[in-house]
């Protein structure tokens, strides 16, 4: 039988007005510290769910976020998706995911199966379209609780986002003082008609450019059939591009990338840090297994997470005006950039 309101107030000794208005975080709710530790108690004591379709219809909040997020996101992706749900659920909010991929039209019926849903509110996860986003940014432009999370130009929406761009200059500008003389960006192969304008792709070859104009920009397979695609990707560059070159440094795309080039490095003779510098990306656990610990790019997902539920719940609570916070990401340097006899 369904638990209900008036079951949780004859266990806590009180009315069911004041359960409601407790248990429905209600501004009017007169009750000691003590009273809510009892009614709260009664109400995971009987496994009391509230009744969220009965709270819209009657104008209240559903206490629901909608997050919109690309079912093959990366890795970092969902690890900021963890953060999400537990920043929401320090305020009380409770997250529903609806997941599309590279199909903007597939994410406006996500975003109206959100609404439908009675979400309070929504972020977006997923909007990186390139030349496919015209009739997203249309469907989306009088959404006014909505905020965009990394890699976003939607100016006209509130947003945060990491400055990727500066995170590779500062990785340029940390190899060339521990003395590698010639540093390339290593990029997943991408769709050249879909992510050519991708703004992570992007981001990362604005920031590799202004710190290093000459600098050369490599790309190995994102998927393939082949177990070994990557690994022969990157033990083709090694013998035929980096050595032609003079390749003595890479910042990759992800860690990764970054764990196989190394692997590869390894069984061609060259040492990782002495021979050749390498830098990943997302501060990933395989980062501190490798035989040589890899130096990595990271942000601070726990503070974006949190920024995020901050800025939407101000427009749940009526702000007009648009927020927006850029972050600055982190270095960890770590043993595969550091020479012998260099500080880092």
């Amino acid at each position: 039988m369904e638990v209900t309101i008036r079951d949780v107030a004859a266990k806590a000794q009180v009315s069911f007005q004041l359960v409601s208005a407790v248990l429905g975080n209600k501004s009017y709710a007169r009750a000691s510290a003590g009273t809510r530790e009892k009614i709260e108690r009664a109400a995971s004591e009987l496994g009391y769910q509230p009744n969220i379709s009965a709270r819209i219809l009657q104008g209240g909040a559903s206490k629901l976020l909608g997050v919109m997020i690309d079912s093959r996101a990366p890795e970092e992706t969902f690890s900021l998706l963890a953060e999400l749900e537990h920043a929401a659920g320090c305020h009380g909010y409770r997250i529903l995911i609806a997941q599309a991929h590279d199909d903007p039209e597939k994410l406006i019926d996500a975003y109206y199966a959100l609404k439908q849903n009675g979400v309070d509110g929504i972020i977006s996860l997923a909007h990186d379209y390139p030349k496919q986003d015209c009739r997203l940014d249309q469907k989306l432009k009088e959404e006014k609780k909505l905020v965009f999370v990394r890699n976003t130009h939607k100016q006209q929406h509130s947003f945060v986002d990491v400055d990727v761009a500066a995170g590779i200059e500062t990785a340029v500008c940390h190899l060339k003082k521990q003395g590698y003389r010639n540093t390339a960006l290593l990029l997943f192969k991408t769709d050249p008609e879909k992510d050519k304008n991708c703004r992570s792709i992007q981001e990362r070859l604005r920031g590799f450019c202004r710190a290093c104009p000459e600098g050369s920009v490599f790309q190995v397979p994102a998927f393939t059939s082949e177990t070994d695609g990557l690994e022969n990707a990157c033990r083709s560059l090694i013998y035929n591009e980096f050595a032609e070159k003079g390749i003595d440094a890479v910042i990759a795309q992800n860690d990764y990338i970054a764990a196989v080039l190394m692997k590869e490095l390894q069984s061609a003779g060259r040492l990782v840090p002495d021979d050749f510098g390498v830098v990943g990306c997302d501060n990933r656990l395989i980062c501190q297994c490798l035989p040589v610990k890899l130096t990595t790019l990271n942000y601070d997902r726990k503070l974006v997470a949190e920024t995020t539920i901050d800025f939407l719940l101000k427009y749940i609570g009526g702000r007009k005006t648009r927020l927006n916070a850029v972050f600055q990401p982190q270095l960890i340097i770590r043993e595969s950039t550091l020479k012998k006899g260099r500080k880092p």
